[in-house]
């Protein structure tokens, strides 16, 4: 099931005052990830949640690439979905099964400013057919952050483009997920967000 969208940019700041120009929603702090160089703003859509992630100038250079080619962005864009999973290790097996790598859980850990939130994620080692495969996280006893994040959003669209919907279809349902796919000369995801104030797709 879907738990979260991410929506990558250069510029945290600057990508929440567009999404707030076009929907009247204004995303909440979310906060760092500690040593990976990253921060995030959450906008909720009920039990699910957008996440705007961007480099964080509060921390050090992370001595590595930054998450979702974050360091190789020239703009925002929508990167993938982040599916719920109570365990990642069946998700290991199952992505096995027809030939898609993805890691053992991974600790993570974000630093709100009410509160810390430790989760693990499972993580694709290969292709991602352009977002529409995604990662999968177990957040454990953490609070799930779509409660404290900024309400008003709701996903008007979400569905995968990609030249071959078929074969994709087939590796979502070995790996237990189900997203509507069509046909598209490109693989990518089309997510359009409604508000108070408008509808928005955003860029991908």
């Amino acid at each position: 099931m879907l738990d979260h969208i991410v929506f990558a940019t250069t510029d945290i700041a600057m990508t929440s005052e567009w999404l707030a120009d076009h929907t009247g929603v204004v995303a909440s702090e979310g906060g760092p990830h500690v040593n990976k160089g990253t921060r995030n703003r959450l906008c909720s859509f009920g039990d699910t949640y957008l996440e705007i992630i961007g480099p964080d100038p509060e921390q050090d250079d992370p001595g590595e690439p930054r998450s979702f080619g974050i360091d190789d962005l020239t703009a925002h864009r929508v990167i993938t979905w982040c599916a719920r999973q109570h365990n990642l290790d069946t998700v290991v097996a199952a992505g096995a099964s027809v030939g898609l790598g993805y890691t053992s859980p991974v600790p993570m850990r974000r630093v709100a400013p009410d509160m810390t939130l430790d989760w693990h994620l499972s993580l694709p080692t290969g292709g991602i057919e352009g977002g529409i495969l995604p990662f999968f996280i177990d957040w454990g006893e953490s609070r799930h952050p779509s409660e404290t994040a900024a309400p008003g959003l709701t996903v008007a669209e979400i569905h995968g483009l990609h030249p071959d919907p078929d074969r994709v279809n087939a590796l979502l349902a070995a790996l237990g997920e189900t997203m509507k796919v069509e046909r598209g000369d490109l693989p990518g995801l089309h997510v359009e967000l409604s508000g108070p104030s408008g509808s928005v797709v955003l860029p991908k």
